[in-house]
């Protein structure tokens, strides 16, 4: 596996992104999306990879510099592109997982999404925690959890909410001192 500072993944950001203000809005999201993935894997009972996760919160949005509007849906399988272009397969995989708290093969089926008929779901504690973390932030802005299941639901139903859920309380389950988020 390929070893990647924290410098650069955000040089790898500046390099995809098309300009400045496009970097430092994806720039901004993921270090926020960075501080609490970072917070919530130091309060977990269970051993997670810190520098992968401290570097794969800086790129799970990478492929948004490809993808908007109708087409937003796909910037995880783009991101993933970049990131195993680079060799960073661990990295790849994160952003392939991140959005909601994951997307399934029924989900793109039933949904008609225009993604491989894959499941794209979050299996290891690195991609639960920065998806989970994902989930909470809004911009650069932190909210709850409440928040997240009911802009899913509007957004895209209550099977994702659900899920986005489920995927809280996993969290939670793994927490050595009581919630955190």
């Amino acid at each position: 596996m390929h070893k990647i500072t924290e410098k650069e993944a955000i040089d790898l950001l500046k390099e995809n992104s098309p300009d400045e203000q496009s970097f430092k809005k994806v720039l901004s999201h993921s270090r926020a999306v960075q501080k609490l993935s970072l917070e919530i894997a130091s309060k977990l009972s269970k051993k997670a990879d810190i520098n992968l996760i401290r570097t794969g919160a800086l790129l799970h949005d990478i492929g948004r510099f490809k993808c908007n509007g109708t087409d937003y849906i796909k910037h995880g399988i783009e991101g993933g592109k970049i990131l195993r272009q680079r060799g960073l397969i661990k990295h790849a995989e994160i952003a392939e997982t991140h959005i909601g708290a994951g997307i399934d093969r029924a989900d793109i089926t039933e949904q008609h999404l225009p993604l491989p008929a894959k499941d794209f779901v979050p299996t290891t504690i690195e991609q639960k925690i920065i998806a989970h973390a994902d989930n909470l932030i809004f911009g650069s802005e932190r909210r709850s959890i409440k928040d997240v299941a009911e802009r899913f639901e509007k957004e895209v139903g209550k099977k994702c909410a659900q899920r986005a859920l489920s995927l809280h309380n996993e969290i939670q389950s793994m927490i050595k001192q009581g919630p955190v988020v």
